[in-house]
């Protein structure tokens, strides 16, 4: 590891750190241990269950993605590398750990090359912010009438726009694909190594329809929904009541906000985020800490489960052979 890349990953660390020291700053321990201790456990278990139960689209997602550019992944093993996926982006340093494990037990189970696998988590990743935003306009436009205090009209119409401008990005990678990756245009800007590369990832694009990035846009929808409703759950198991709209237009910018690479895997950044988004819609401090705290806690267990089914597949994640690496490059553009 480089020395750079080192005192990278101690601002990160640092910024988690600070960040989780904040949110825990707002909460009244002893009355948190109470309320912890008077939590609902049914409801801590049903808010387990349905963020197992969110990854069912999210892996959908990911195999109709990876069956339009002609690759065949299982859902079972889809969804088994979402719950590893998790248990990485908590148990291992960096911003896109969880993302990076997937990829690896991509190519090295569904012997995908590198550039494909890349892509179709690239355009998993895209469409998830265009649904986040698209989420976003509706909990703005449920909660005008005043439910969701103090947050501006204007948001909504952004949120639109940025939400359209996700979902037409492949469209404009394809006309980036036509006009800049061929062989005249390639040596004029580019080099020969980088072109192939990023011809294979755009080639892969290409193959992604319309229906299919339609679809892949619904499902992640619904991926985003029932995480929304697993922190439901987690507010009904500590008495903290949350309306649909504060649920609509907070948590939106909370999982947007970890989409920014300045924590280990959005740690702290989260949870602040949440303490924050949830404190300026009318929930008290105390309260909008303990949940985030709890709902990190939640995060734990699906990562642990994560990490358990990773060990029963006796799959380990070391370097697989240059041979993935290789194929990356290798793939037509046409």
């Amino acid at each position: 590891m480089t020395r750079r890349r080192r005192l990278l990953l101690c601002l990160q660390f640092a910024v988690a750190g600070a960040a989780l020291a904040s949110v825990g700053a707002f909460v009244d321990w002893s009355a948190a241990a109470r309320v912890w201790a008077a939590a609902d456990l049914r409801w801590l278990a049903a808010a387990c269950l349905v963020s197992l139960a969110g990854f069912v689209p999210a892996a959908l997602r990911w195999s109709r993605l990876l069956a339009a550019v002609r690759l065949h992944y299982p859902f079972l093993a889809a969804y088994r590398a979402y719950l590893t996926g998790v248990f990485f982006g908590l148990a291992m340093p960096g911003v896109i750990a969880g993302d990076a494990a997937r990829i690896w037990l991509c190519t090295r189970e569904a012997r995908a090359p590198l550039a494909l696998a890349t892509t179709t988590v690239i355009a998993e990743r895209a469409l998830g912010v265009a649904a986040l935003l698209s989420i976003l306009s509706l909990g703005i436009a449920i909660g005008s009438s005043g439910a969701v205090a103090g947050m501006p009209g204007w948001l909504f119409g952004i949120a639109l726009l940025l939400a359209a401008g996700l979902v037409a990005l492949p469209l404009c990678l394809r006309w980036l694909d036509a006009r800049w990756t061929t062989p005249a245009a390639g040596r004029r800007w580019l080099p020969a190594a980088a072109v192939a590369r990023l011809r294979a990832t755009l080639g892969a694009l290409r193959e992604i329809g319309a229906a299919d990035l339609l679809l892949a846009f619904v499902l992640s929808i619904a991926f985003q929904l029932v995480d929304i409703v697993a922190v439901a759950a987690v507010g009904r198991a500590l008495a903290i009541d949350l309306s649909l709209p504060i649920l609509l237009v907070t948590m939106p910018l909370v999982y947007l906000a970890t989409v920014l690479p300045i924590s280990p895997g959005g740690l702290g950044v989260r949870e602040g985020t949440m303490a924050l988004a949830l404190a300026h819609a009318g929930v008290s401090s105390s309260a909008a800490a303990l949940l985030a705290l709890t709902v990190f806690l939640n995060r734990v267990v699906v990562g642990a489960i994560g990490g358990l089914a990773h060990l029963a597949s006796g799959t380990k994640l070391t370097d697989a052979a240059g041979a993935d690496r290789g194929r990356a490059v290798e793939q037509p553009a046409d």
